[in-house]
């Protein structure tokens, strides 16, 4: 079993008075107001009488339960000034010297100064007067100076770790990287980074660990490894990973990526070859620029790289996303779906006379008993476009040669046998050309 995900930090306000005079209590300072209680530090030790994985768990909820206490006001100076990202007078207190060891950790927790700046840039809601907010500043600048990027608090999480885990800082875990943070660190747990940016649907954090080499098979102490999760995590996981794992094995596959087909931009319309309909230009220019690399793969849609099907329309109730289902049973905040993104139907607008054009996903049906793909003879396909401007299912009985065909080529070249995409056109309602020949990159819908 993965490990449960923290809950998000509470957002923090630090008061105006601490930060500006730095009158905190002498008695607290380093304290950060956290202690760990007596029965937390007894399953440290050791699961005693309960079983290992029910243990683990009950020291992560107490982890993620006391830890949410931190008081930044009960910290020292330059630890307060790293949690509230203030990189003029972090820079300052090391240059004249009254800066503490970079070695050293603070709180019974046993945090780091790479911990107090992911966790302030986590929790803080704006700035106090005066202070220029830099968290990747500060981050950056400590860990040039030799601040260690790996410290462990007192479960091993690092600081990689800990912005991977909630309110996740995509920036902050590429600074981190690129100073050298191990991508593959284990906790205690035999937790890794990326695990957590999977629950969290992180997609940016998760294309940095994974161009830093981030592995996959690394299993944690319930035997289960990031390979064997992703593809729960939901298609926006699932495409990302993807991509990374075709990079390293110098493969490639039709519409892997964004951006233009020639210069890679992406921040502007992209419009399709309008022969093989799954590479993307930004201008003409490019367009043609590229076409003598592109013509020896332009397959165009044909009655030899295509099948035709005929389209079922059948509202079967609302749809829901599992992936996201599990998140929010986990207490992890989801951003709020389209409504048009739960439905189970929806007929094309097509006009008279025109074609539509398609980036579509094909499902198999599933076994509502183990979560797998059924037996290909048994149920409907699901089929619809990322923004649900077509929603349908495709029948065995309407045309059982290009369900079979279509079926085959999912099991064998999909997903985990489960789904795959296609460029697809319609010139009516009632007719969809799918190019069966091209499955495509995994998309992120």
């Amino acid at each position: 079993m993965p490990p449960r995900p923290r809950r998000r930090p509470p957002k923090t306000r630090v008061s105006e008075l601490a930060v500006s005079t730095g009158t905190i209590p002498p008695q607290q300072k380093g304290s950060g107001g956290l202690v760990v209680p007596a029965e937390m530090r007894r399953l440290m030790n050791g699961p005693g009488s309960l079983p290992p994985e029910l243990a683990r768990q009950l020291l992560r909820m107490m982890y993620q339960k006391n830890a949410a206490k931190l008081d930044p006001e009960s910290l020292s100076d330059f630890a307060l000034r790293c949690f509230l990202g203030d990189v003029r007078r972090v820079r300052q207190m090391v240059e004249n010297g009254s800066a503490p060891d970079l070695l050293a950790t603070e709180t019974a927790f046993e945090y780091g100064y790479a911990m107090f700046t992911v966790s302030g840039a986590q929790r803080i809601v704006g700035g106090p007067p005066g202070v220029i907010v830099d968290h990747p500043g500060v981050l950056r600048y400590l860990l040039e100076i030799g601040m260690p990027p790996d410290l462990p608090d007192i479960l091993g999480y690092t600081a990689l770790q800990l912005t991977c885990m909630a309110r996740v800082r995509a920036d902050l875990v590429r600074v981190l990287l690129e100073c050298g943070a191990d991508p593959d660190h284990q906790d205690r747990f035999g937790g890794v980074a990326i695990m957590s940016a999977f629950q969290n649907n992180a997609v940016d954090a998760i294309d940095a660990l994974m161009e830093f080499g981030a592995s996959l098979d690394i299993p944690d102490a319930d035997g289960c490894t990031p390979e064997e999760f992703y593809v729960k995590a939901g298609p926006q996981v699932t495409a990302t990973v993807h991509k990374w794992k075709r990079r390293r094995s110098g493969e490639a596959a039709a519409l892997d990526g964004k951006g233009c087909g020639f210069c890679g931009k992406s921040e502007m319309l992209l419009k399709f070859c309008a022969h093989c309909h799954v590479i993307r230009y930004c201008t003409r220019e490019c367009q043609r620029a590229h076409w003598p690399v592109h013509k020896l793969r332009c397959i165009p849609f044909s009655p030899e790289s295509t099948v035709t099907v005929t389209p079922f329309y059948e509202d079967i109730g609302p749809m829901t996303s599992m992936s996201n289902l599990a998140r929010e049973s986990f207490g992890i905040p989801v951003e709020t779906e389209p409504e048009r993104n739960t439905r189970s139907v929806h007929i094309p607008n097509i006009p008279h006379g025109q074609t539509k054009l398609f980036i579509i996903k094909i499902q198999v049906p599933f076994d509502a008993t183990n979560g797998t793909p059924a037996r290909e003879e048994e149920g409907d396909m699901m089929v619809f476009d990322k923004k649900r401007s077509l929603v349908c299912r495709l029948r065995r009985e309407d045309d059982e040669h290009a369900y079979l065909r279509i079926s085959r080529t999912i099991r064998a070249c999909g997903v985990f046998g489960a789904k795959a995409y296609f460029a697809a056109e319609m010139p009516s309602k009632d007719m969809l050309v799918i190019k069966i020949t091209e499955p495509l990159a995994e998309q992120d819908f």
